[in-house]
């Protein structure tokens, strides 16, 4: 666990601060005493920041001359959470992913900040099927928008620290869920609702799932450990978890039974059929509903310290209560 006065008067700059990991990393970070800035895009989307204290800086992070602006305005630590997700517009995946990250890095570096920490996903291990994977495997391109670019951006990100010899860490989030999630949270309730959840194979697939407090704790661990620099940590829990028993944490707060069945060899030959059509990799989520191969989260344990201290029983409970305050459920 990071000592708080490691943080204290700290200006951390946190992209994306608007979005559900931001908002929960811009909140931990301004209760240990750091300055946060955080950056909004969309005007009002930073409101209930505002309304903690928390300063909030506005801009995009394609505008180069804006974020220049806000690292050099005394910015020690760059917490870069934003990126491209949404099908819209899959041609500005690269634009945002890796050249925007490239110029936030390389801004970070020309102004001497101490720290430059990367979101990245696990997507980035494509289409492992039971393949077990730790940080050491190799990455592949596997022509899907969202996981090619961050393996990119990852590459270039490594390739930029050997030149300028800025210190940095890349932390890769599986499955990250809990309050205010709109993924793997409002959407798996939704989707149990409609008897919608998708129990390929009865859901013999792995799910690489993490609660959002445990992910933030990784992403605060990588921010000061003097063990993070250079390093890549996945963020997932302890496993492996089934996609069955994920899914069925969701479809007991409904509650229901009805789920979308469909023999794992049906899937991937309509998903490699329907792939032609679509603006990502199918083949890649056939491989996930079905794939039992587990990503690895010993290296932050090893050399962070960092231990996920939420079970997924605990998580789904704490998911639900909100929820429930929510009016979602």
């Amino acid at each position: 666990m990071m000592a708080a006065d490691n943080l204290a008067g700290k200006r951390i700059f946190i992209t994306g601060a608007t979005g559900f990991i931001g908002r929960h990393l811009a909140r931990r970070l301004h209760q240990e005493g750091a300055h946060v800035l955080a950056l909004e895009r969309t005007p009002g989307k930073g409101d209930r920041l505002r309304e903690l204290g928390i300063e909030v800086v506005r801009g995009d992070i394609t505008d180069a001359a804006r974020m220049e602006s806000i690292i050099n305005d005394n910015v020690q630590i760059v917490m870069h959470i934003a990126a491209w997700l949404r099908p819209t517009n899959p041609d500005s995946a690269a634009a945002i992913n890796v050249e925007a990250t490239r110029r936030l890095a390389e801004i970070s570096a020309s102004a001497g900040a101490e720290r430059f920490v990367y979101t990245s996903s696990v997507a980035v291990y494509g289409l492992h099927g039971d393949r077990d994977v730790d940080e050491g495997a190799e990455l592949k391109p596997y022509s899907d928008p969202y996981g090619d670019t961050k393996i990119q951006s990852e590459e270039m990100l490594h390739q930029l620290a050997r030149q300028t010899g800025l210190d940095y860490a890349i932390v890769r989030p599986g499955m990250v869920y809990g309050p205010e999630s709109p993924g793997w949270t409002v959407r798996m309730v939704n989707l149990a609702r409609r008897g919608s959840l998708p129990m390929i194979d009865h859901g013999r697939g792995t799910a690489p799932t993490i609660y959002i407090d445990d992910l933030v704790e990784l992403l605060v661990l990588c921010a000061t450990h003097p063990n993070a620099v250079g390093r890549v940590f996945n963020g997932v829990e302890d496993g492996p978890v089934t996609l069955a028993e994920f899914f069925s944490g969701f479809m007991a707060m409904i509650p229901t039974r009805r789920t979308f069945q469909m023999p794992g060899w049906l899937a991937h030959i309509l998903f490699a059929l329907a792939n032609p059509f679509s603006w990502r990799n199918l083949n890649y989520l056939a491989d996930q509903l079905t794939g039992v191969g587990w990503v690895s989260n010993q290296q932050a344990k090893q050399l962070l310290g960092w231990q996920p201290r939420v079970p997924l029983e605990e998580g789904l409970r704490r998911s639900e209560q909100w929820l429930r305050d929510e009016g979602l459920i």
